[in-house]
């Protein structure tokens, strides 16, 4: 795939997309900003695939204010410590259900974009758009925490009596006029595709970190990649550069560490070798992450699929991604075609006829939009 004539303002996302920034970089960044870019269409796309933050992270502190409108940093400024304020109400309220949930002897591990924040964006928690906040649960523990939940405040989004279809449980509850916590509490990492994810010694393999002073249990580094990997399979038809991010960031900082033997044959045993090469690929390829030869080619399907893999995305199409490549792509992380049918023939049928009719969407609250004026004070 041809790497020249990008676009400069997809050039320009895809090298703020990161926590680090090094020198050649740098230099590219800057040569970007002094040529002709259309604004609109970089707070467009930016916006849309949850990264504006890290465009307003990275261009502050280079000292590049000077080469943006002036309109636009503003909004940026905005966006980013809005975001700021709203991560640490959800945390706020994380807290508190960590605590309850230890009072009652449950033992709850949130991931995803909770747990990032808590490790990987530790040092800039505003870095990282949080749509809700995701909980696993040992099944045997749900009612428990649903109780938890009721008791403090929250509402239950979904039919319960599509619980056995569903693999989690959305609870909400008003913070503010413009803002709700979202708690989504899963009992599996990720529903079957066809084939219900099992990992045996998920619980036995957690961490813990302290958070002032309470004890919170994360899923291991290698367990925090395969769940990644999972929610990108998941939502290939609304693909957003944010969590290729978390995979990219979470490889940089663990990738020499990570048990790649583990990773592979619980890929293997859940029929997900594809997904984790796709994982692997979308960051070397979009954000030139340089993942080591041997470890991808330990996932690589075969000539064929990885060619249309690389077709089906790469950087001069992922921000113009249509529906029917993401169809595409859904079908080329099948390992086998036997898995594909048996999805067609009971994951589709139960989802789209049976937990379809009853099952309640809940609307997700946008970033709170704060006046810049009332954040300078507030940060006074």
């Amino acid at each position: 795939m041809k790497k020249n004539n990008l676009a400069g303002e997809y050039s320009l996302i895809f090298l703020c997309a990161r926590l680090n920034i090094n020198k050649p970089i740098r230099n590219e960044i800057r040569n970007l900003l002094n040529g002709p870019l259309n604004w609109d269409k970089i707070q467009e796309i930016s916006i849309h695939h949850e990264i504006l933050t890290f465009l307003y992270y990275n261009l502050n502190r280079l000292n590049l204010q000077n080469l943006i409108p002036e309109k636009i940093f503003a909004l940026m400024k905005n966006y980013h410590y809005s975001n700021l304020i709203r991560n640490s109400l959800l945390e706020k309220e994380v807290a508190l259900i960590l605590k309850s949930s230890g009072s009652a002897g449950i033992t709850i591990i949130p991931f995803k974009g909770f747990s990032l924040i808590q490790t990987l964006y530790r040092g800039n928690p505003e870095l990282r758009i949080m749509a809700d906040v995701d909980i696993l649960v040992k099944e045997t523990e749900f009612p428990k925490i649903k109780n938890i939940l009721l008791q403090t405040g929250y509402t239950e989004n979904t039919d319960p009596a599509e619980n056995k279809i569903i693999f989690e449980t959305v609870f909400s509850k008003k913070l503010s006029a413009n803002l709700s916590s979202i708690i989504e509490i899963h009992t599996a990492l990720s529903p079957a595709r066809p084939h219900p994810v099992k990992l045996p010694q998920l619980w036995e393999r957690t961490r813990e970190i302290t958070i002032n002073g309470q004890k919170i249990p994360l899923l291991s580094a290698e367990d925090t990649f395969l769940s990644l990997t999972l929610h990108l399979r998941r939502h290939l038809r609304r693909l957003t550069l944010k969590f290729i991010v978390d995979i990219s960031e979470l490889l940089s900082a663990n990738g020499e560490n990570l048990d790649w033997n583990y990773i592979k044959k619980s890929a293997q045993d859940n029929h997900i070798i594809t997904t984790v090469y796709l994982s692997l690929y979308a960051v070397k390829e979009l954000l030139d992450l340089p993942v080591p030869a041997k470890i991808l080619d330990e996932f690589r399907p075969n000539i064929i699929k990885s060619a249309l893999i690389s077709l089906a995305i790469n950087k001069h199409n992922f921000f113009t991604l249509k529906k029917r490549q993401a169809v595409f792509l859904r079908f080329l992380l099948f390992d086998r075609l036997l898995d594909f049918c048996l999805y067609l023939w009971r994951v589709s049928f139960i989802e789209r006829f049976i937990a379809g009719r009853t099952l309640k969407k809940t609307k997700i609250n946008t970033i709170p939009r704060i006046p810049i004026k009332n954040i300078v004070e507030t940060r006074k």
